[in-house]
């Protein structure tokens, strides 16, 4: 019955060394050839993105920025929506704790305050990579999101902050326990989800989603049958405790559930 198969990548999608399995790819070109539609909607920056598409070598439909962004099979780039820049330059005077790095994607590019190789572990199949710069005399136009990677604890202390001078403006989220992911308000993956369904002339009714994060809830949510992945955050699982759960990343989980129900 769905037409349309949609899913994260980091703790989805992708594998813990954060790459697309051969099974996976074997699965989403079969999907392919059935005539449905496959979406990948990531908080991940498109040009990161981009580089995974080609390893999976099919016309994919991209949301990133967790639906700041959204590019076309042909790399188009066919909806944004940015942080204000006032409100984005507030941001960056916020006073962070050593342990956090802050990170900046605009448009085709991503700085941060401080280099944190770590991050870059995340992208095998990229040459993209960070700017070190000062956040707070850069020009804020253009910004997708803001990212913060650091101790859980830290990162729930500043979520805080924001939300209390900001929760009109601003859609803050965990994507991982050590990944805050600051958006505008009006930015979720279920809102460009629905922007691509309607260009493809399909509905929430037909769509499945897979996702592993809190930046996942909205559009677990929205779609028909909203999928939990095994090895999702614990706060995920209690965001959503009626959702069904589906085997780990490590494990194809997303793959073999396809296989088995879908196609």
């Amino acid at each position: 019955m769905y037409k349309v198969i949609v899913s994260d990548l980091d703790g989805t999608l992708l594998t813990p060394a954060h790459i697309v399995s051969e099974q996976t790819k074997i699965t989403i070109h079969k999907l392919l050839k059935q005539g449905k539609k496959f979406i990948i909607a990531t908080g991940r920056h498109n040009v990161d993105v981009e580089a995974i598409r080609k390893t999976i070598d099919a016309e994919i439909y991209l949301i990133t920025s967790n639906g700041a962004r959204v590019h076309n099979h042909k790399g188009e780039l066919i909806y944004s929506k940015n942080i204000a820049t006032d409100i984005a330059q507030m941001i960056t005077e916020i006073g962070l704790p050593k342990t956090i790095q802050a990170n900046i994607f605009r448009d085709d590019e991503w700085f941060v305050n401080k280099p944190n190789p770590e991050v870059l572990n995340f992208s095998q199949d990229s040459t993209f990579s960070y700017q070190v710069v000062d956040l707070v005399t850069l020009d804020k136009s253009g910004i997708a999101k803001f990212f913060f990677c650091g101790l859980h604890e830290d990162l729930v202390a500043l979520a805080t902050q924001i939300n209390a001078q900001y929760s009109a403006q601003l859609n803050v989220s965990f994507s991982l326990p050590e990944c805050l992911e600051v958006m505008d308000i009006n930015v979720n993956k279920a809102q460009a989800l629905a922007e691509v369904l309607r260009i493809k002339g399909f509905t929430m009714a037909e769509t499945v989603a897979f996702g592993d994060g809190m930046n996942d809830v909205e559009m677990l949510q929205a779609v028909d049958k909203g999928l939990v992945m095994g090895n999702a955050s614990t706060m995920l699982k209690a965001a959503l405790p009626d959702f069904e759960m589906i085997g780990d990343s490590a494990d194809d989980g997303v793959a073999q559930y396809i296989e088995k129900y879908i196609l």
